[in-house]
């Protein structure tokens, strides 16, 4: 690569191609990543398509290295593009802006002190051909809105001969636009960014030979590898290959998850141990970590309210602004007053600094584990007033232990273990997991003695045992559905014994065999987070279980819970959430299973936990990456922040442009003054409302995966 040195200090060079060569910025990308994979030294790498300059820093001694790599260096223009991402495609934008802002700058400045004044008039009509253009179309559709608003103004400073005037006034406006347009382009950029794969080639399996290959040249069905330390780019099925895969990033699953043949590996999930040759199933727009951004980018489906609402109303008060500069020339006969009274309106901060707000919480979000895919939602968190928790694995571990085996005539403690284990061990519910852990714990061998197993959702399990019928499950299921005889003295020992307890029940030939005790282990953080809730304003706290009362009156009782629902079925949690609505409640759910995914699609906001199940983490609304409760404070925490700087943001807008136009009225405020402070508060007030919400955190603190 040919260059020339245009600047120098110690430790910092700007080059420019020689012959004025020129690339794009997708070329400047490639340039960056190329020298800092050369040259790992560089501090920074700066390439400007612009000019064909390049800013290069690095530590003082590694000059001679520096021009070495540079001269070894394709030329730019030859070449691929690399799509922008991170903080070169930042810099882009700031550039950008940076230019267009001087443009206009430099355009006003020519037009107030160079332009002659003959030729004033017919330049200020071409610039306002647009904004007459916009406000005639509103009008055609019925609608007194801003462009409407902003027509009449300019229109009046033209009527009035004050041209510089009409100039500024459409300068201001200019400069507002690209401001706000800017901040918002950023604050959803960054918030996409913080969920982006970010990677451009992949290895192909091609004829037993891995080649390189674009990410974008991947179809589906093509065999892919990766190995150890990579992120796995696509939605693909294990074709061969064993690993361990990080998928907390998507899943909230803090342990790898072992992949063999004929399992499923998502996009934006990282490769721990061994190597995956995938064949691809989903790819760019169609894997599920695309889908979340597309989310976010649905504003109009997932829209707040409160944003709805500040849209609207920004609309409604155009026709009252009219009606107060009509009312201020009527009265005053002044028209440069009613003029400043019409550079003044609501509408640009109200519809601006509330999307912006929503942005910036949801970013701020994704960096303290906590994906939100939507504004609805941070919404509907912030107005909760109640939440309805699932028990098993939202406020407890989800790993239960065995306490205690009770056994009953002819059957001895290690036999009903051992039955119990050998017909479980076909199941991955944490119940049975713990059931087989424990017979092995006890060295109880339980090879397979038994028929078909069959499944009853949420119930328990039936088969054939020695020739003869056997069930493992709940009381519901086995004392009722199936009519297993149970004595009152078999009864009386289990109320004494298993108080507290969740207890699944062993019958053999239509007789109770005997009943196994377990345990949950509440989360530590469980507790405190309740009382948090109470005090973050949530009033009714509810927990709802498939569990047995005495399990759930005992977890209740220590996490001082007052309200639960023991032995709830799927389709009772979800009619339980349909009445607290119809009440009039605003309900959070927070489950992790399959059995709660009825009741989490219907509330008001679904949050997933760690250890949710695929269909859970489907229909939630929140994810909660952490393996911590202690999230869910975060979360309703920064809800309430952002709608309490919507609000805030609201009273300023409306107390602040409402004394501008009571001065303007008086003729207190010309109206270049009146349109310059008025577009200097809405670009003041989105920039505002891109601040955290949330203290900052300690060093230690976990961010998002």
């Amino acid at each position: 690569m040919e260059y020339i040195i245009r600047h120098e200090l110690p430790g910092r060079l700007r080059l420019r191609l020689a012959s004025g060569a020129r690339f794009t910025g997708g070329q400047g990308a490639t340039l960056e990543e190329l020298l800092l994979q050369r040259l790992p030294c560089l501090q920074r790498v700066e390439a400007c398509p612009v000019n064909g300059s390049l800013l290069l820093c690095f530590p003082p001694g590694r000059r001679g290295a520096v021009l070495d790599t540079l001269a070894a260096a394709e030329n730019p223009a030859a070449l691929p593009e690399t799509p922008l991402r991170g903080r070169t495609l930042a810099r882009r934008l700031d550039g950008s802006f940076h230019r267009k802002l001087a443009l206009m700058c430099l355009r006003h400045v020519v037009m107030r002190f160079i332009v002659p004044s003959w030729l004033v008039l017919p330049l200020a009509l071409l610039r306002y051909r647009r904004y007459l253009v916009e406000g005639l179309r509103s009008l055609c559709r019925l609608r007194l809105d801003v462009p409407v608003l902003d027509a009449v103004s300019i229109g009046l400073s033209l009527y009035m001969r004050e041209y510089r005037g009409a100039n500024s006034i459409m300068f201001l406006l200019g400069v507002s636009d690209l401001l706000q347009q800017h901040t918002l382009q950023k604050a959803r950029g960054a918030l996409k960014e913080s969920l982006a794969l970010n990677i451009d080639h992949v290895w192909l399996l091609r004829g037993g030979t891995e080649v390189s290959v674009p990410l974008d040249d991947i179809s589906a069905g093509d065999l892919i590898v990766v190995r150890a330390g990579s992120m796995i780019p696509v939605d693909g099925v294990v074709e061969s290959g064993e690993a361990e895969a990080n998928e907390a990033y998507m899943t909230g699953e803090s342990a790898p998850a072992p992949k063999r043949p004929g399992l499923m590996a998502y996009a934006g999930t990282t490769v721990v141990t061994g190597s995956l040759v995938l064949r691809v199933q989903s790819v760019s727009s169609e894997t599920r970590i695309s889908r979340i951004m597309a989310l976010i980018d649905n504003a109009e489906e997932l829209k707040a309210r409160v944003q709805a609402r500040a849209e609207h109303l920004a609309d409604r008060i155009v026709p009252y602004s009219l009606a107060a500069a009509a009312a201020t020339w009527l009265l005053t006969r002044s028209v440069a007053r009613a003029m400043a009274v019409l550079t003044v309106d609501y509408s640009c901060a109200l519809k601006l600094s509330t999307p912006i707000t929503v942005s910036s919480a949801m970013k701020e979000g994704v960096n303290r584990g906590l994906v939100i895919k939507g504004g609805k939602y941070l919404e509907a968190l912030a107005e909760a007033d109640t939440i309805v928790f699932d028990k098993t694995g939202t406020l407890t571990t989800a790993e239960p232990s065995v306490v205690k085996v009770i056994a009953f005539a002819p059957y001895a403690e290690d036999e009903v273990l051992r039955h119990a284990a050998c017909i479980e061990e076909h199941f991955p519910h944490s119940m049975a997991r713990a059931i087989v852990n424990e017979a092995a714990r006890r060295g109880l061998r339980h090879e397979e003695q038994h028929a078909e197993v069959n499944y009853v959702v949420a119930h328990g399990v039936n088969t054939t045992l020695h020739g003869r019928p056997a069930l493992v499950g709940s009381a519901h299921y086995v004392l009722e559905d199936e009519h297993v005889q149970a004595t009152q003295a078999q009864l009386d020992c289990i109320r004494e014994q298993a108080n507290g307890y969740s207890v699944i029940y062993l019958a053999i030939g239509g007789s109770l065999a005997g009943c196994i005790c377990l345990s949950d282990t509440l989360r530590p953080e469980a507790a405190g987070v309740v009382a948090g809730l109470r005090r973050a304003g949530i009033s009714r706290i509810i927990m709802l279980t498939g569990d047995s009362r005495n399990a759930a009156e005992c977890v209740a009782r220590k996490l001082d819970i007052d309200e639960f629902r023991a032995q709830v079925l799927p389709e009772d949690k979800a009619e339980i959430i349909r009445r607290l609505k119809e009440e009039g409640r605003r309900v959070i759910m927070v489950g992790d299973g399959v059995n709660d995914s009825p009741a989490m699609s219907v509330a008001d906001a679904a949050i997933s936990m760690k250890d949710s199940a695929d269909l859970a983490r489907e229909v939630s609304d929140i994810t909660l990456v952490h393996n911590s409760l202690d999230s869910l404070l975060d979360l309703r925490e920064l809800a309430t922040a952002a709608m309490r700087r919507i609000r805030r943001n609201y009273r300023f807008i409306t107390g602040f442009n409402s004394g501008l136009i009571g001065l303007a009225a008086m003729g207190a405020l010309p109206p270049v003054l009146s349109a310059f402070l008025h577009n200097a508060s809405t670009v003041g007030v989105c920039a505002m409302s891109t601040r955290p919400m949330l203290p900052r955190q300690e060093d230690g603190e976990p961010d998002a995966a």
